[in-house]
Order: C-alpha cells, then sequence, then structure tokens
C-alpha cells in the first residue's frame, strides 16, 4: 500500500489537511477526493477542532483533476466524489485557512474558492480554464456565486487566463500575499489565530453569515446538482 494521498496533521486545536500527490502535482484522482471528503467529515465531527489548513506537498498546491488517471478508466469517480468535497466545506463547521502556493488550477482554483480565508506566495496564480476544454466549471461557479459578484465570476470562467497573486489580491479572492517561502508559516499562523477565539464566536460568524448569504438546505443535493446536466 502506498502512501495516504491526503494527510491530515493536528497541533493544538489546528488541523492541516495536506493534497499528497507531490509527484503529480497534487492533482485529484478519485482517492484523493474521497480520503479528502473524509477528512473533512471528521473534522465536521470533531468539536475541539478550531481551524483547518488546507495545502499541497512539495512546495505547490493544486493542478486540478488528473487527466492521465481519467484516462485510465477513472473519469467518473472524480466527478462523483468531488461534490461532496465542495458539500463538506460548504458544512464546515471551522474556518478553513488555505495555503495557495505556486498554482491553483481548475479544480485546485475550486478549492481556493471556498476557503475562508487564503494567503498566497507573491508568484503564484489561479486559473479556471474549463472553458479552453469545451467543459463547465460547477465547483468554481459555485463559490464564486455564493462569495464573489457577478463581475469577477464571469472574468475567472470566461477568460480563463492566469490570474496573478497580487490581482487575486485585488479582486479579494486571496486575503494577503507573502514571500513564496512565507507562505505555510503564515497560513498556520493565521489559523492558529483564529482557533484561538471562542467557539462560540466563530459558529456565531458562520451563523449569521449563513443566514445573510442564504443557507442552502441540501449541501449535498445542491453541489450534486450543478454537475448534472
Amino acid at each position: 500500500m502506498g502512501d495516504p494521498v491526503v494527510l491530515v496533521e493536528r497541533t493544538g486545536n489546528r488541523v492541516n489537511i495536506v493534497l499528497n500527490r507531490p509527484d503529480r502535482k497534487n492533482s485529484i484522482t478519485a482517492e484523493l477526493a474521497e480520503q479528502l471528503r473524509d477528512a473533512l467529515v471528521a473534522v465536521n465531527n470533531d468539536p475541539t477542532v478550531g481551524c483547518v489548513v488546507l495545502q499541497g506537498a512539495g512546495g505547490f498546491f493544486c493542478s486540478g483533476i488528473d487527466l492521465k488517471a481519467a484516462g485510465d478508466g477513472q473519469k467518473p469517480a472524480p466527478l462523483l466524489a468531488w461534490p461532496s468535497v465542495h458539500a463538506e466545506i460548504y458544512k464546515c463547521a471551522v474556518p478553513i485557512v488555505l495555503a495557495l502556493e505556486k498554482y491553483a488550477i481548475n479544480a485546485g482554483a475550486a478549492l481556493v474558492l471556498a476557503a475562508s480565508v487564503v494567503v498566497a506566495g507573491e508568484t503564484s496564480f489561479m486559473q479556471v480554464s474549463e472553458i479552453q476544454i469545451g467543459v463547465a466549471a460547477p465547483m468554481n461557479q459555485a463559490w464564486l456565486h455564493l462569495r464573489h459578484s457577478p463581475a469577477v465570476a464571469d472574468r475567472l470562467t470566461l477568460l480563463s487566463d492566469r490570474i496573478s497573486a497580487a490581482e487575486l489580491l485585488r479582486l479579494s479572492v486571496v486575503t494577503e500575499t507573502v514571500a513564496d517561502e512565507a507562505v505555510l508559516h503564515r497560513a498556520n499562523e493565521l489559523a492558529d489565530r483564529i482557533a484561538a477565539y471562542p467557539q462560540s464566536g466563530r459558529d456565531g460568524i458562520a451563523r449569521v453569515w449563513r443566514k445573510l448569504r442564504g443557507d442552502i438546505a441540501d449541501p449535498d443535493g445542491w453541489f450534486k446538482s450543478l454537475t448534472q446536466p
């Protein structure tokens, strides 16, 4: 049995979830999607977790769906597991701080858009380029709809260009930019700060945001429906 493709590490009440396929630029397979979903379910069932850091192994975040694996007969599996990952993020009881190192492309970009706080390396970029291969970008579109303006959503999904960290900051897609070598340290630092606040405060912030943004009664069904014709 090989190494797990998602690592879960705990420091105090901070949980680091690590995409662990550095040899494939942390691209997403059926196995990775399932393990990521399971890690998020565990977080949602553990009231002692104060904050999550989502990161990639090897100094970069995520290059999207692993098209090589998809070509080996695994194509339906990531599509089946992927919406449930995002449903668990939506249901997550604690904030998620994402460490954006180097790049986040397509499915990786959707995770960036889903995070509560994003720390980006100064040379990193994000790209939503599904339109170039003739498909929709449902998980990216879901979070753009929930969190961002139509103008930002259209720019990212229709132009499909690489957006630099500086421009992502201007668009409020990321929270702050730091030197590339400082991304993980800063992400952990912010997560520890959030985790140190009273749980009642974190819960209250999340509850009010859901009321203001419009709560989704069935997140699993909603995210899954976006992948269907």
